[in-house]
């Protein structure tokens, strides 16, 4: 029996085989409805987070220096409810904080950001618990705020404590140099400072055949009420420093504080851009390598430096992979070393020279201890017998002391 033909306009498409009419638009309804649920999944599926960031600056009136060991915050906050604490969504710390203008980024998520906040940025500089600076006003950001970069003025808070010295040193970095004449002989001085409270400090001996030149680094600070500069480095005893018409010069003081009582010159000279010396001395440190990068924190200043894998640096590390506790790699060492202090390309691309450690001679790994901590006593009898120097220990070595050297002080 023939099969009737279809009517006009209603020819079987090839590829249905013998499906009906009905069971074609069952199966395009199905499909349909199966892509629907795709592109709903799809869409129910969470968004990544995008990151914002808010960059600016903040400074203040008063010509104050801060100290060494003040921080620096900037945080985002959204004030949108009121008698509610406000809802912090980002934080940038800068620790030290240097010296004014402090420049930040506050990261934060752009998904935390409504059309309903009230978004500002507020700023402090503390020293410990003390509040040194804040911010006093509403600074509006985002939603319509002004565009960045954002300018903060702080405030100085009163606490009814000691107010902070005046900005006897001038903006920092800077260096200062000069040539003094005291018991020891003709002597040229180098004082580099930076803001993070470390300094740099040379004395060559003009009339001594070399080696004649005495290299140191520490920490400073200014003491209130007199306003002295204090360095305290490898040194038996610290040195002072008055500072000079706003940080023009910096005044030798003796080994008391007080000031020398001579007609020969005593001052050093501000000079007109920082020319921080490359230090090369004997120091200690607590010497880290992991995934492939060595650092180091030195003793004498806190500051922790990459360590350029040259000249004996291979000594240094067979010798801290053998010291270290079974099943603990990577844990940091104390070593002790005569070294370079020196700028070196920086292994982040774009990034100018770092400052980097180079291990010219590996003295010692100590397993089991720490930072030695300066020893006042020391330094107060050093203070009373001026040409005394001790043998170098490993106290002394980890404030920055070369062994074998022993650079005169002033009378």
């Amino acid at each position: 029996m023939k099969a009737e033909p279809l009517p006009y306009g209603r020819r079987k498409p090839s590829h249905l085989g013998n499906l009906t009419e009905r069971d074609t638009l069952r199966s395009i309804a199905l499909a349909i409805a199966t892509a629907s649920a795709t592109v709903l999944a799809a869409l129910a599926l969470p968004l990544p987070a995008r990151a914002g960031s808010l960059a600016g600056a903040a400074t203040y009136r008063e010509r104050i220096a801060l100290p060494p060991d003040a921080v620096f915050e900037a945080v985002l906050i959204d004030t949108a409810i009121a008698d509610a604490p406000a809802r912090e969504l980002g934080r940038v710390r800068l620790q030290p904080a240097g010296q004014p203008p402090f420049r930040f980024t506050i990261p934060y998520r752009d998904g935390d950001v409504t059309p309903a906040g009230r978004y500002s940025v507020r700023a402090t500089v503390r020293e410990g618990e003390r509040l040194l600076f804040t911010t006093d006003t509403f600074t509006p950001v985002l939603n319509g705020g002004p565009s960045q970069p954002l300018s903060l003025k702080l405030v100085a808070v009163q606490t009814g404590r000691p107010p902070l010295p005046p900005f006897a040193l001038g903006r920092l970095p800077a260096s200062w140099r000069g040539d003094l004449a005291f018991a020891g002989g003709p002597s040229r001085w180098q004082v580099d400072l930076s803001a993070d409270g470390s300094f740099q400090l040379r004395q060559t001996f003009l009339d001594r055949p070399a080696p004649n030149r005495f290299d140191d680094i520490g920490r400073w600070r200014i003491e209130p009420g007199s306003n002295r500069l204090m360095l305290r480095g490898g040194r038996e005893a610290p040195l002072f420093f008055q500072p000079l018409e706003g940080g023009a010069a910096l005044a030798k003081l003796d080994l008391q504080g007080e000031p020398i009582r001579s007609r020969q010159p005593d001052q050093l000279k501000r000079l007109a851009t920082p020319q921080p010396i490359d230090p090369r001395l004997h120091l200690a440190g607590m010497f880290r390598y992991l995934a492939d990068a060595a650092t180091i924190r030195l003793c004498a200043t806190g500051a922790r430096l990459p360590v350029a894998m040259e000249a004996d640096y291979r000594r240094l590390e067979r010798a801290y992979l053998k010291a270290q506790p079974a099943g603990r790699t990577g844990q940091p060492l104390l070593v002790n070393l005569e070294g370079l202090i020196t700028n070196r390309p920086s292994a982040e691309p774009g990034q100018p020279p770092q400052r980097t450690l180079v291990v010219e001679r590996f003295v010692g790994v100590h397993p089991g201890r720490g930072c030695p901590q300066p020893n006042p006593s020391a330094s107060a009898s050093a203070a009373s017998a001026p040409h005394s120097m001790a043998s170098p220990s490993l106290s002394s070595l980890a404030l920055g002391l070369r062994p074998g050297f022993k650079p005169d002080a002033p009378d």
